[in-house]
């Protein structure tokens, strides 16, 4: 008896130890620093504490705490810029090798710059305004995905929390729930595909669906906003030459603002629950594009490390039917390795002046 419970114990320490060998922790995390040269302004605009257990092989969790401008203030201040704390991820994933399954927080799939927007994977000091207005960034709630590889394609097809109907009127931005009391009326469904089957280039596209619930106090009276979120994207880094593009476009469907009193005069606000409750005006479409063209000059001025020169176009409308945001930039990024970046931009956004430098990092 003494040697079968001897057995036993020395086949469960290998078991453990096998499968303590299979898992194991990872630490990162993201930062970046804003100076605006302009307006004479500076702000640490995110810290990011990334932690990740592997299980073992297939199973794993992922998880990342966001700090916005500094710190959060406990007087409940509800200032833009009095700090911003957040969940941003936090999900079970299954990986097979094939395909995969997540659960938990989720990033929205939908563009290049939502679910990578560490510092040095774009160019400019802040991310692309175009990802602000149209796709936006970061964008995640409560939900389920699965995804994975058919030879060059992969794919993925989400299922998260609603977005907010009192929150859109011009774009989506506000109807943002982020996970707090997600609802799942009609669940915004998302499916992307991207390609990499040529060395340097990656093109992708992704349509988000999600009919909006309203409040009762909303000139729809209750009734859904439909929102489809159609995009295309495109990078290219090879042979020193970098090239990015993403274009988007939001249709909506009983999307109705009320924007002017009883008499007739503008009261401000840019939703469905500002005025006096009369549909005053409907939204049809928002749309944007962004484009970047770059040049790795490092080794035509001996520099270690990569130095880009770069310029971007970019135009953006939160209602299709007022005037284009347009702006336009020129920047230089040094990155002495690939997970630091160094910037410096100027520019133009609708006749005002830009300047802005900025520090990122990932590790």
């Amino acid at each position: 008896m003494k040697k079968m419970l001897s057995i036993l114990a020395i086949l469960c320490c290998f078991t453990f130890a096998d499968e303590f060998a299979e898992s194991s922790t990872t630490l990162g995390g993201y930062g970046e620093l804003h100076w605006n040269m302009e307006s004479e302004t500076m702000d640490f605009h995110r810290f990011i504490f990334y932690i990740k257990h592997n299980f073992n092989s297939e199973w794993s969790m992922m998880s990342e705490i966001e700090i916005e401008h500094n710190m959060v203030y406990s007087d409940g201040s509800d200032d833009a810029d009095a700090g911003y704390l957040a969940m941003e991820q936090a999900f079970l994933n299954y990986w097979n090798g094939k395909w995969g399954f997540q659960g938990g927080v989720l990033l929205v799939p939908a563009g290049v710059t939502n679910e990578y927007h560490e510092p040095p994977t774009f160019m400019s000091v802040e991310r692309p305004e175009y990802n602000k207005e149209i796709i936006p960034s970061t964008w995640f709630d409560n939900g389920f995905a699965f995804y994975g590889t058919l030879g060059d394609v992969n794919w993925k097809y989400s299922m998260t929390g609603d977005l907010n109907g009192d929150g859109i009127g011009k774009g989506i931005r506000s109807a943002r729930d982020k996970g707090v009391s997600s609802t799942t009326t009609d669940w915004t469904k998302t499916i992307q595909l991207s390609w990499a089957g040529m060395e340097g280039l990656k093109v992708g596209g992704s349509i988000t669906m999600n009919d909006a619930p309203v409040s009762d106090t909303h000139v729809n009276s209750g009734d859904a906003i439909g929102v489809a979120l159609t995009e295309i994207n495109a990078t290219y880094n090879k042979n020193n030459m970098y090239a990015r593009m993403e274009y988007g476009t939001i249709g909506y469907d009983n999307n109705w603002l009320d924007l002017k009193d009883g008499n007739g005069d503008d009261c401000g606000g840019d939703t469905g629950v500002a005025c006096d409750g009369v549909a005053d005006h409907e939204v049809e479409s928002s749309s944007g594009y962004y484009l970047d063209l770059g040049y790795n000059i490092a080794d035509m001025v001996g520099c270690d490390g990569d130095l880009y020169v770069w310029t971007r176009t970019s135009e953006y409308n939160k209602d299709d039917a007022d005037a284009a945001t347009e702006i336009s930039l020129f920047g230089v990024t040094f990155k002495p390795l690939d997970n630091i970046a160094i910037k410096f931009e100027t520019g133009d956004k609708d006749g005002s002046d830009i300047m802005r430098m900025g520090l990122g990092y990932n590790f």
